[in-house]
């Protein structure tokens, strides 16, 4: 069974900064106009929606999203975590203590804190008072080689108002390392439950030069 943990993409249901171009359907040709076909163009913000953060986004020596294999957006060893949080509450190092041997285990660890309810309910909050993750904590996390991906039900990885004044670190953090961690950000982990999860697939659109792409977030559960 599989389970889609993206959000899809439309002006009315995409969130993103107010100084950012939602996305945008343009017609090129329309039946109803007496066409041949309907055919169209597209218009995306590359962070817009669920999506994933590449190397290249904050470090020039990063690597893009054609430099990784396909291969690499599959995870097989995936954890979800339910660690609830509040507006502006950063997700702490304490905060994971409690499942360390899950984490290290893991090659995927997918952080629930039910700030993914805010997207619809306040959606100015859900973009400026996310919870992030704190700097201590993406540190930790990027010392575990294990770990491939972080996604998590909020729109940055990080606070982006604390981010933005600080220099990006958690990014730089989770990054800029020798074997980067593919971040997921803004997923709908609302649809999850915590258990029978299999595998995590993410494929991005394969677009040259690009330092993020929205993804399909396909979560494969085991029958119980």
């Amino acid at each position: 069974m599989f389970v889609e943990i993206s959000y899809p993409i439309s002006a009315e249901d995409t969130v993103l900064d107010p100084g950012l171009k939602g996305p945008k359907v343009e017609s090129r040709s329309r039946i109803s106009e007496g066409k041949s076909s309907n055919t169209s163009y597209i218009e995306l913000f590359a962070h817009t929606g669920t999506h994933i953060d590449m190397p290249w986004h904050f470090n020039d020596r990063g690597r893009k999203i054609l430099d990784f294999g396909i291969e690499e957006f599959v995870f097989n060893k995936v954890v979800l975590l339910d660690i609830p949080k509040e507006a502006n509450k950063s997700v702490l190092w304490e905060d994971l203590i409690l499942f360390s041997d899950q984490i290290h285990q893991a090659d995927a660890l997918l952080i629930r804190t039910g700030f993914g309810e805010q997207r619809k309910k306040n959606p100015d909050s859900y973009v400026h008072d996310t919870p992030g993750l704190a700097l201590e904590t993406g540190e930790k996390l990027s010392e575990l080689t294990n770990i491939r991906c972080i996604g998590v039900d909020f729109i940055s990885i990080e606070n982006i108002s604390r981010a933005r004044a600080a220099g990006y670190p958690v990014h730089h953090a989770l990054l800029d390392r020798d074997k980067p961690i593919i971040l997921l950000e803004d997923a709908n982990l609302s649809v999850l439950r915590n258990e029978n999860i299999k595998r995590l697939y993410l494929f991005p659109l394969r677009i040259a030069d690009l330092e993020a792409s929205p993804v399909t977030a396909v979560v494969e559960i085991t029958d119980v």
